[in-house]
């Protein structure tokens, strides 16, 4: 987890530095619109407060040099984003300095060509306080509180210079104006305490995040995936279904093991079991569970599916071919056998427990009916058996069968007729 989230951060300061330009770029295109609207509409005021006709265009040169740095630092970010890049820590130095100095430099070469110090109580300079609390977004506390340091120390000086060389009654006591400066320092603080606690609830989330995809992924191991994602939406789910029950045993498996250590058996298991369930889920199917020698599938659950006995029977047929390569593939295990049966009907999925232990399960008489289906494969020397009722659903689908009559089944009073296809 800790190695993933450098990266995920990165990729998150990535998207909020784009979108921080976006802001810059849409700000700016709207003070230049808002300036343009004043100088067309209102040119005897716009002439009034520039007395040099070179002011009100300087203006506009600075606005587009802003835009044009911050499109340009627009696409190189993307760039680095599709190439899934960090950026470079000197990236973020040079914004800092970039942003702070090029409205710097207007307000003294603006104050300078006109000379006065009214601009003091200029709308341009609270375009920092934007500069300042935009640049949380950073996520980085020492960029902020470095930019509201260095805007604070550059109204500090620029007050004392301007009233200095143009002094003029301004419509605020001296010290108003040097307070003004020691604000632009608490906001820099403010907005990197912001910053740091955006990076603190990222770093949370994705910690969040991670924890839940593991649980999730543990229990998607233990129930399948389907059952996972019906429970996000209905933590309660219980449904009756028509399905189609599948038991997998594997013949004399003690037999085959008793001479194998702990951790052979386990590799044989994986070897075998793991190819089987990856057929099982391509068909629509779930696995509900997995003994030690066998597994109990199901198709057309939880999530409904009219078909789902043509489901199982296309993973009947591509586990038998799995079977057969198995055997090639593995000579130690060539005469390694299974019995398979099923049966479809009616059954309840859901969860069954307590309030403080419940399991996911599917219950109802089909499943006991095709559990003691599979284990009459033994006595009746077969491979696959099912019922007459799932026979009869796919019969254009099977070449040869044998009718077995009808079965006793233990603990069921009905009897239940038994068809072999393998």
């Amino acid at each position: 987890m800790k190695k993933l989230l450098p990266g995920y951060l990165n990729t998150e300061i990535v998207k909020s530095e784009i979108k921080r330009l976006e802001v810059f770029i849409g700000f700016l295109l709207t003070g230049v619109a808002l300036s343009l609207f004043m100088q067309i509409r209102h040119f005897n005021l716009m002439r009034d407060t520039f007395r040099n006709p070179f002011s009100f265009p300087f203006i506009l040169l600075t606005a587009a040099l802003m835009i044009a740095l911050f499109t340009a630092g627009r696409k190189w970010v993307l760039r680095l984003q599709r190439k899934g890049r960090r950026l470079p820590r000197t990236y973020f130095w040079y914004t800092v300095l970039m942003e702070v100095s090029i409205p710097s430099l207007w307000l003294v070469v603006t104050s300078l060509i006109e000379e006065t110090s009214s601009l003091l109580d200029s709308p341009i300079v609270f375009v920092f306080f934007i500069l300042i609390i935009v640049s949380s977004l950073h996520l980085d506390f020492w960029l902020s509180a470095c930019m509201g340091m260095l805007v604070s120390i550059f109204i500090a000086s620029y007050t004392y210079w301007v009233t200095e060389t143009y002094p003029i009654k301004l419509h605020l006591p001296l010290a108003i104006y040097y307070i003004r400066s020691f604000m632009f320092l608490m906001s820099g603080i403010c907005a990197g305490l912001v910053a740091s606690e955006l990076r603190k609830r990222l770093t949370l989330t994705f910690q969040e995040i991670q924890a839940k995809e593991q649980i999730e992924g543990l229990f998607n191991q233990q129930v399948s995936k389907e059952m996972v994602e019906v429970l996000k939406e209905k933590q309660d789910f219980t449904a009756r279904l028509d399905v189609t029950i599948m038991f997998l045993d594997i013949r004399d498996f003690t037999q085959k093991v008793q001479h194998l250590t702990a951790q052979e058996v386990n590799a044989f298991q994986n070897k075998f079991f793991s190819p089987v369930i990856e057929i099982i889920n391509a068909n629509n199917g779930i696995v509900n569970q997995i003994m030690g020698d066998g597994l109990m599938a199901t198709f057309g659950a939880p999530i409904k599916d009219t078909t789902h006995y043509k489901s199982a029977w296309n993973a009947t047929l591509k586990i038998l071919d799995f079977l057969k390569s198995f055997r090639e593939t593995n000579p130690e295990h060539r005469t390694l056998d299974i019995g398979m049966g099923m049966h479809c009907g009616e059954v309840l999925v859901g969860n069954i427990g307590t309030e403080s232990r419940k399991q996911l399960s599917i219950s109802g008489t089909p499943v006991i009916i095709a559990s003691r289906i599979e284990q009459l494969n033994k006595e009746m020397e077969s491979t696959v058996l099912i019922s007459k009722a799932l026979f009869d659903m796919l019969s254009d689908h099977i070449d040869q069968h044998e009718t077995k009559g009808m079965i006793k089944m233990k603990g069921l009073d009905k009897e239940v007729e038994i068809v072999k296809v393998f």
